[in-house]
């Protein structure tokens, strides 16, 4: 009378006194033996021509043990609830998880404990683990890597992906932008509790565009020798 699913039907058995004496059997009524897991009233009913009898109980039928393994236990972070999953043997089996105890996929970085439940009429089984939420991938794509000389900064520029992300630069390895003309080895890395990216590249600050303004071009003679005179932008 207690038995444990395997998809085939489950039929009670009986002994007689006197031995050996044919019972038959019902399920809830019905002559056929239950397959599913679950509980059933039980009636033996003795099958003779000189003796009768008869006895009742509980067939109780057990969930089957599914193994769970779990799987998708490593993830990146991109905003979005991260889901653990898992596969069963039997194969296919529906799973339940909760996530610290919750049912809520975690969408924050971290660790979480995981438990994923076989969630099925006639099979049980589960499994713990710890989903781990790593910092998300960003693209970081540097600009502004070419830049004229005017005695100011000259910082690169950053866009990334996700937008909006912050950029810390260094310059040759310093945080300072340059100002002289030169070439210098760029690194722009994200600053963000959630995302991780950097790129690099070279700026390269050229010389910068003055300005000539000639004067004195049209000299009166006097005798004495006459050169043109220029100014420029910017001055000296």
């Amino acid at each position: 009378l207690a038995q444990t699913y395997d998809g085939t039907a489950k039929s009670a058995a009986a002994t007689t006194a006197p031995a050996g004496l044919a019972v038959d059997f019902t399920y809830d009524g019905s002559g056929t033996a239950p397959a599913n897991a679950g509980s059933y009233a039980v009636t033996g009913t003795v099958n003779d021509a000189i003796y009768h009898g008869a006895e009742t109980g509980t067939l109780v039928i057990a969930k089957g043990a599914a193994a769970v393994t779990l799987t998708n236990l490593v993830q990146a972070y991109d905003g979005t609830p991260r889901n653990a999953a898992a596969t069963t043997v039997p194969a296919g089996l529906a799973v339940d998880f909760t996530y610290d105890g919750s049912t809520n996929p975690p969408v924050a970085r971290g660790t979480f404990a995981v438990t994923g439940t076989v969630h099925d009429a006639n099979w049980a089984g589960s499994a713990t683990g710890t989903l781990t939420v790593g910092m998300g991938a960003a693209t970081v794509t540097l600009e502004s890597l070419a830049q004229a000389y005017d005695g100011t900064p000259k910082p690169a520029t950053a866009a990334a992906v996700p937008a909006g992300l912050a950029v810390d630069f260094t310059y040759d390895g310093a945080t300072n932008p340059p100002i002289e003309v030169g070439s210098y080895a760029v690194a722009g890395t994200v600053n963000d509790p959630d995302w991780a990216g950097s790129s690099t590249g070279t700026l390269v600050i050229g010389k910068g565009a003055a300005t000539i303004i000639w004067s004195n071009l049209v000299p009166v003679y006097d005798g004495s020798p006459k050169g043109a005179a220029v100014a420029t932008v910017p001055t000296g």
